[in-house]
């Protein structure tokens, strides 16, 4: 049988001029993805790393089921989450790196672990009952003039039977040594999106997740034990390493100065940080693999560190579609 999606525009190219939070209805068909653009100019000349401070300007996008959060993170969470879960990565374009040029970058966000799955979306609701909810920070200082595009893509007639549900904790370990977060039972565990406020450097080799392992109901599972490091190289082979998400951009130079470099501008996009590690229940996509945490009493990421600060944690559970009453 063929199958009919329906790709609509939800916000067309709205400027936002000031600091805020709105809400805007989502369709009622089931949905797969919402393409989240934001648009801007170089408030300057860019220099390196300015670049990826292009998501910061969203510094909270939920998708809102009824008052209950399915997808919640800042939107460079967010792109993370999704390149390890999904394949989708952040793209775009930019004209220059001069002042003033124009620069677009588009976010996906799925509601399951592939696009276009009529078996793994988000089902049919009523209007109102489904909703974007974005915070913005318009106060970015290398960009100017902020304009969202948000589109979304429907998947006529599909009957899901699971979608992806994805939401932010933030856990501040209070002391070094031992810590626990608990992680949410009831739906299959397939893996969790963890941040670091402290990472090694050349100095210290101490991170906010040291060591780490996975315990339910107080046994070890999966995790016996991991080292921060070995969990930042597998959020780099989950995305790989030929993205351009995580490593595809160039630097220039002017040739004048006899090869001397004096501008070392970014020319591709590039979001690639060392804060981020994932923790994969799901390796080979089949589901096969995940955490069954139906009547678990307790999940937890037991982590060791010689730091004291704060973490996030995004937890990645499906969630299965009850079948209507006849």
């Amino acid at each position: 049988m063929m199958k009919s999606f329906l790709r609509t525009v939800l916000v067309q190219n709205r400027a936002e001029a000031a600091d805020r939070s709105f809400q805007e209805d989502l369709p009622v068909n089931p949905l797969s993805m919402i393409l989240f653009t934001l648009r801007a100019q170089n408030a300057a000349a860019i220099t390196t790393g300015n670049l990826s401070t292009l998501a910061a300007m969203i510094t909270s996008l939920g998708v809102v089921f009824r008052g209950q959060d399915v997808i919640r993170g800042s939107l460079t969470d967010l792109a993370y989450l999704m390149a390890c879960v999904t394949g989708m990565v952040p793209w775009g374009v930019r004209s220059t790196a001069a002042d003033d040029a124009f620069i677009s970058v588009t976010f996906p966000l799925c509601l399951g672990r592939r696009p276009f799955n009529t078996d793994e979306c988000f089902p049919a609701t009523r209007r109102g009952d489904l909703i974007l909810d974005c915070t913005i920070d318009v106060a970015i200082t290398q960009f100017d003039t902020p304009v969202l595009q948000i589109e979304t893509v429907e998947l006529l007639d599909a009957k899901p039977g699971a979608f992806m549900k994805a939401t932010t904790l933030s856990h501040t370990m209070a002391s070094t040594g031992q810590d626990s977060v608990r992680l949410p039972i009831g739906n299959p565990l397939l893996g969790a999106l963890l941040f670091a406020t402290t990472v090694p450097t050349i100095s210290a080799r101490t991170s906010t997740w040291e060591q780490m392992r996975v315990k339910v109901d107080n046994v070890e599972y999966g995790y016996a034990k991991t080292n921060w490091d070995t969990v930042h190289g597998e959020l780099v082979r989950r995305i790989r390493n030929d993205m351009a998400f995580l490593s595809s951009h160039t630097h220039q130079y002017d040739g004048s100065s006899g090869g001397t470099a004096v501008s070392s501008a970014e020319v591709g996009i590039g979001l690639a940080d060392a804060s981020y590690g994932y923790l994969d229940f799901d390796p080979d996509s089949s589901g096969e693999w995940a955490i069954d945490t139906a009547g678990r009493a307790d999940v937890v990421i037991q982590r060791d560190s010689g730091v004291a600060d704060a973490g996030r944690v995004i937890p990645v559970e499906l969630v299965r579609v009850q079948a209507p009453a006849a």
